[in-house]
């Protein structure tokens, strides 16, 4: 089922049905400032396990492997080294990514399809990039979160689930507002997580 039928099929629930909502991993939560960039307790992730990316050695990033998602929050751009915008966003993205660097608990990476590793290096140090870079060759994560145009920027839960999504050229106070917004939630449901089980120990003993 593509995005499209998705979202026309949760328009029709909600009619029907007095708002039922049916989501899946991977469908978009537009920015950030309206109601609708809320996650919701509803959500579900695949159970299919991460997806592992190659990491490409460049400036601020080593060659290997990364799993998507991990532990944590990821926050993922999506971008083509041809795309107009994503050349325009990089300065902003810089800019938030130097901002959450130091984020406990966040893995930042940028993610493209083209071109050769060689290529991507010189592309990256050109536009300033100092974080995990990713050559998604085989689409298995772009098509994994429906990605068809770029940039589009992610965070993404343990779970799989798409806590904040945007797209086009943003400014990095909004990015770092959003992404900081994503974390500061998740590690806050760690939190009570942590404390139900505490408390359940107790209870037992």
């Amino acid at each position: 089922m593509n995005r499209r039928e998705l979202v026309a099929g949760v328009a029709s629930l909600g009619v029907l049905g007095g708002g039922l909502v049916a989501l899946q991993r991977g469908v978009p939560f537009q920015d950030g400032d309206s109601a609708g960039a809320e996650n919701t307790d509803e959500e579900e992730g695949d159970d299919d396990g991460p997806i592992e990316i190659e990491t490409i050695e460049a400036r601020g990033s080593e060659a290997g492997t990364l799993d998507v998602p991990n532990d944590g929050i990821t926050f993922v751009t999506f971008f083509s080294p041809v795309c107009h915008r994503c050349r325009s966003l990089m300065p902003n993205l810089v800019e938030a990514q130097e901002r959450l660097a130091d984020e406990d608990g966040l893995t930042r990476v940028s993610v493209t399809t083209q071109q050769s590793p060689e290529q991507l290096r010189d592309w990256w140090e050109e536009h300033d990039g100092h974080w995990t870079l990713a050559h998604d060759d085989d689409r298995t994560l772009s098509d994994e979160y429906e990605v068809v145009s770029h940039p589009v920027l992610l965070a993404i839960d343990p779970d799989g689930i798409v806590r904040w999504e945007d797209e086009g050229v943003l400014e990095a106070d909004r990015i770092v507002r959003r992404v900081e917004s994503v974390l500061e939630e998740h590690l806050e449901n760690d939190v009570e997580t942590d404390d139900e089980e505490t408390n359940d120990g107790n209870e037992t003993d």
